[in-house]
């Protein structure tokens, strides 16, 4: 159990690794783990309407996201779904790189200032940068002079949803101390998130961006739009999820980067030899496949999503084994990506496992870094496209270095993080 609490994504791996690919680790609460890709792909795709969120890990999070696309379930998901996913298609989500690339240029201006020899902390820089995207490309200026105050937030509330100071907030009338700080953040968040709502009401369109389209959107039945609470959690879960996630893929493969000279030099002379040191466009990322399969490889080792949570409705048989009514379903892409039957030598970094001829016969279920299936994240698009072309231009404009004496390993929070954070300097090109 301490070793649940402290490392939970380490711990499901062990488990997997030497009982199989369908344990029941028996406790308070009995938990399925299911790590082969013929299992998973009920659970994820083909019978997903029998597998619901109605378990305890999106309860915690619906406590701050509210009902969001990522806690929401059965039909009103279906609705809100069918509203929100056409905002996220390619051609809109293409239309942010310009957005992406003058933010990123901005923050490579700031760290000329500082390359002789000043220490970065990466995730912390990514985590900024990713920020300001999101706020530019999903809910124009307006998300901007909240950046800071936003930052201190998620601090508090970004909880790995079975710790016990989590748990509490289900009862967060309970005034622990944790629960009155997390109180306190989800009062500010709402406050910046209801007041971003009014004003752009208020004000009329914006930059015909996300929420003007969430504002506007009406069901094709009814004709009726979202009232004011289900905006605030939809503008909640896009504005978390899309920040966190992005910041962490950015964090890990610019560390993988770093500690693996070679791959990272390959990389760099394939974005010389295309962009010759300009910014990228969404047209240039085809001719670009070994940056995409760095990006790829960094996701397998340090999927941001590491775990995903599900309740079987009934009962359900997948080769012999019997899952009961009710039963806590866990599939944990840390584990499965690591999972020697489809990634030999998992933890090597080798982009090449994802050259095109290299992934011939490769279960599709094997690789779930958003998700699969009616559930996946509506969002994918957008994090290939921001990843890879906030990597375009810091690769070509600076070299990052390690801190080598420094920890680095990974917590399990929402998402997967770096426990300490990850120290670097920078030399320019």
């Amino acid at each position: 159990m301490r070793h649940l609490a402290t490392d939970p994504h380490v711990l499901l791996h062990q488990l997997l690794r030497v009982y199989g690919d369908f344990v029941r680790w028996r406790g308070f609460k009995d938990i399925y783990l299911v790590n082969h890709p013929d299992f998973i792909r009920p659970v994820l795709s083909q019978d997903y309407r029998r597998f619901s969120k109605r378990v305890i890990d999106y309860r915690v999070l619906a406590q701050f996201m509210g009902n969001g696309l990522v806690t929401n379930d059965g039909p009103h998901w279906v609705r809100q779904h069918s509203l929100i996913q056409p905002l996220f298609g390619s051609r809109r989500v293409n239309g942010f790189e310009a957005r992406i690339n003058t933010l990123t240029s901005s923050l490579m201006d700031e760290w000329e200032t500082r390359v002789h020899g000043d220490t970065l902390w990466i995730d912390r820089e990514m985590s900024r940068l990713t920020f300001g995207i999101v706020g530019a490309t999903l809910f124009g200026s307006d998300l901007e002079r909240h950046a800071g105050e936003v930052a201190e937030i998620i601090e508090v509330i970004n909880l790995y949803p079975a710790e016990v100071r989590a748990l509490m907030t289900l009862f967060s009338w309970f005034p622990t101390p944790y629960n009155l700080k997390w109180r306190r953040a989800v009062k500010r968040l709402d406050r910046i998130v209801y007041g971003m709502i009014e004003a752009r009401r208020r004000g009329g369109a914006g930059d015909d961006d996300i929420l003007d389209h969430l504002i506007r959107a009406l069901d094709e039945e009814s004709g009726e739009g979202m009232d004011e609470r289900q905006l605030r959690d939809e503008v909640v879960t896009l504005m978390l999820a899309g920040h966190e996630t992005s910041a962490n893929a950015l964090t890990w493969t610019l560390y993988l980067l770093g500690t693996h000279p070679d791959v990272e030099a390959r990389l760099t002379e394939s974005l010389t030899e295309t962009l010759n040191g300009a910014a990228a466009t969404a047209d240039d990322l085809p001719r670009l496949p070994y940056l995409k399969q760095v990006v790829q490889e960094s996701m397998r080792i340090y999927p941001p999503v590491w775990c995903y949570a599900r309740r079987a409705e009934q009962q359900e048989e997948f080769d012999g084994y019997v899952l009961p009514a009710n039963a806590y379903v866990v599939v944990a892409p840390y584990a499965l990506h690591r999972h020697p039957d489809f990634w030999p030598d998992p933890e090597r970094f080798d982009p090449d496992r994802f050259q095109p001829n290299r992934g011939e016969g490769r279960h599709p279920y094997s690789y779930l870094p958003f998700g699969a299936g009616p559930r996946a994240c509506i969002g994918a698009g957008m994090a290939m496209l921001e990843t890879q072309l906030v990597l375009a231009q810091i690769l070509q404009r600076f070299k990052v270095h390690v801190v080598s004496d420094h920890p680095v390993e990974t917590t399990a929070k929402v998402t997967l993080r770096p426990r300490y954070g990850i120290p670097v300097t920078l030399s320019r090109r």
